[in-house]
């Protein structure tokens, strides 16, 4: 008998190991938060003169096609959008997005992973999205886990800092830094797009977003 309890206590041991078996942990897990009735308010600033507020709200939970998802509204210039999160065992991904309240999910394919845990410097991943017309493919780096970061809404610390890249053959190129607090989420994200233009201009925006206030 305690043979067979070792046995099964070091192949538990290895599968933890095992590339492929990623698993999460109450730190990872906080940097992306999907809490029912949570409210971030960003100021969204841009290079092209523009200045806009973005609000977003976490909703209660519900089930797409057999998967729980956290709805999370999207509210900036007059228009609404909705994104349908799902975190587990291996990080949190956008399953799906809706264009208006009342409209189908439309299911991304493949997944769209904005954190892979655990979360610790170094690690990296690609995460699938579309931008226009265009479907990319980012790379993901986590740079550190403790950031120090001031924005309107204040001062956080221990935060985690990625940095995104992505350049296809498109003439697209995408070069952004999000900062995450622990509990909180997002307090900063500054991106670079640049995209040729049908005339074979380079046309580019960069849009900082921060932190305006946050309800737990």
């Amino acid at each position: 008998m305690r043979t067979t309890v070792i046995v099964a206590a070091l192949i538990f041991s290895l599968s933890l190991l095992m590339p492929g078996n990623a698993r999460s942990d109450a730190r990872s897990e906080s940097y992306y938060p999907l809490k029912e009735g949570m409210r971030w308010e960003y100021r969204v600033l841009s290079d092209r003169g523009e200045t806009k507020n973005l609000i977003i709200t976490n909703l209660a939970p519900r089930e797409v096609k057999g998967v729980k998802v956290t709805p999370r509204k999207w509210e900036v210039g007059g228009h609404t959008f909705f994104e349908l999160m799902e975190k587990d065992d291996n990080g949190v991904y956008r399953y799906a997005e809706q264009k208006a309240e009342n409209a189908p999910p439309e299911i991304l394919t493949p997944k769209e992973w904005h954190l892979k845990f655990p979360v610790t410097p170094g690690s990296s991943w690609t995460m699938t999205t579309r931008v226009g017309s265009d479907l990319l493919k980012v790379g993901i780096t986590t740079e550190s886990v403790s950031e120090a970061v001031t924005v309107p809404a204040g001062t956080f610390k221990d935060c985690l800092k990625i940095k995104q890249t992505c350049e296809n053959g498109g003439g697209v190129a995408i070069m952004g830094y999000e900062w995450y607090a622990p509990k909180v989420g997002i307090v900063k994200s500054m991106v670079t797009i640049k995209k040729k233009s049908k005339e074979g201009k380079t046309v580019s925006e960069s849009r900082t977003y921060q932190l305006l206030s946050f309800k737990p």
